[in-house]
């Protein structure tokens, strides 16, 4: 990989490139700040601005694929953290996201125009991505992005299809997904790819059609699917076995309540009750928290900076490398403090990472082995204190704008809802 993406051949590099990653993490985890600046505080050397950037549009996303591959692992431990387990099977979610990119016109001349809720022509380019995370460390085990290749985006279910060889291999796991994923054909693409290591728990939109075969005793239903093989001349029609899920999610103090239907291929209902399973989809929320702790808390907004599709790829693929240094990071912290690693903040480690990688990168010639060590440890001991927060709040998300461009409902009052939570369970009939 370093011989494909090393050095050009006109000359020789002001900067290795071991410092040139090192300087595209530190980019990642700043919220201002040029390439070239954070590679010459990195690397001591006079290299231009737009040398950086060149440099950085050279490494193209199959190098970061094949990067991702080699170094993303997963992080939670069965004995040590239990929260990212469910019964033995790791938790996973996968997830997309948008983000913006400059108008330039290597960005425009390759990209759709971008259309707002109206249709009507938007501000910025979008770039479409795709992550893979470990539920409880928010460690991302794979990362697809935009390729604009043809006239026309590329789609989050697209991206996260090419996710699914990112599966843990022959460790049983559970993947947890929102309605965009909530398809025969999804389910169906991560039980084949993960040889059936892979099980699968979703939510589906009320328009999916599925025929109850037997209702269970915990008031769920094993129900039978319809799956369209569309890739061969003549369109199969083949028959998937899941078990549907149903529940009603009230809130003390609220009158409306909220359905919840689900999908799972875990068909055993006395090992794994409706109710149960039920609950455990909240955990999904923590793939849009990892997207915040990616945007608003690593970097500065969703804007890349990057001025080319090429620049882009590679600035998403050292926010991953980012994302995976910090998960890591903050697991060590939360191990030391004996909490659950959400409760270390993202922000804050990120900021004093900065702090200490500017100090070490001057005066890794002024300390000794020893004294580096020591500042390492005085490090990690202010950064436990410092990084601790509280429990998180119990909050309400009312389906609203605040100022709708559709028929979605206006939200004139912001409020907080309090008091927990009551799911029931509603059980299915025979039609």
């Amino acid at each position: 990989m370093r011989e494909a993406q090393g050095p050009s051949k006109h000359g020789r590099a002001k900067a290795s490139f071991a410092t040139f990653i090192d300087a595209l993490v530190v980019h990642a985890l700043s919220p201002d700040g040029s390439l070239g600046e954070h590679l010459r505080m990195i690397s001591g050397s006079a290299i231009s601005d737009s040398a950086a950037q060149q440099r950085r549009a050279s490494l193209g996303w199959p190098w970061f694929e094949a990067l991702f591959a080699h170094l993303l692992r997963p992080l939670a431990k069965p004995r040590s953290h239990p929260e990212c387990f469910y019964e033995g099977m790791r938790l996973l979610a996968v997830g997309g996201s948008s983000w913006s990119l400059v108008n330039t016109p290597q960005v425009t001349s390759r990209l759709a125009s971008p259309t707002n809720q109206k249709g009507r022509p938007g501000a910025f380019p979008k770039f479409m991505s795709a992550v893979l995370i470990e539920l409880g460390t928010h460690q991302p085990l794979g990362a697809q992005c935009e390729q604009a290749l043809a006239e026309h985006a590329t789609d989050e279910i697209t991206l996260a299809k090419a996710l699914l060889g990112q599966l843990p291999a022959g460790e049983p796991s559970l993947l947890l997904a929102d309605r965009l994923y909530g398809g025969a054909g999804f389910i169906h693409a991560v039980r084949e790819r993960s040889a059936e290591h892979c099980q699968v728990l979703v939510r589906v939109m009320e328009n999916r059609k599925a025929r109850v075969l037997e209702v269970l005793r915990d008031g769920s239903a094993l129900v039978e699917v319809v799956l369209e093989d569309k890739s061969r001349r003549k369109q199969e029609r083949k028959p998937l076995r899941l078990r549907e899920i149903r529940a009603e999610v009230r809130r003390e103090g609220q009158g409306k309540n909220s359905e919840l239907r689900l999908w799972t291929t875990l068909l055993d209902e006395r090992k794994h009750p409706a109710a149960e399973l039920a609950r455990l989809y909240a955990q999904r929320w923590e793939a849009e928290l990892f997207f915040r702790e990616l945007k608003a808390h690593t970097r500065r907004d969703n804007l890349l900076r990057a001025g080319s599709i090429e620049g882009a790829q590679a600035e998403f693929g050292a926010l991953i490398m980012a994302a995976s240094l910090l998960a890591a990071q903050r697991l060590e912290l939360a191990k030391a403090e004996e909490l659950p690693a959400v409760r270390l903040s993202i922000r804050k480690i990120a900021r004093h990472m900065r702090q200490a990688a500017l100090v070490l990168s001057l005066g890794h010639d002024l300390m000794s082995a020893a004294q580096q060590r020591t500042f390492i440890r005085r490090f990690e001991k202010m950064l436990r204190r410092e990084a601790r927060i509280p429990p998180r709040r119990q909050r309400s998300c009312p389906r609203g704008l605040r100022k709708p461009t559709t028929d979605w409902p206006r939200i004139r009052q912001r409020c907080e809802a309090h008091g927990s939570c009551v799911l029931s369970i509603l059980p299915f009939s025979f039609p």
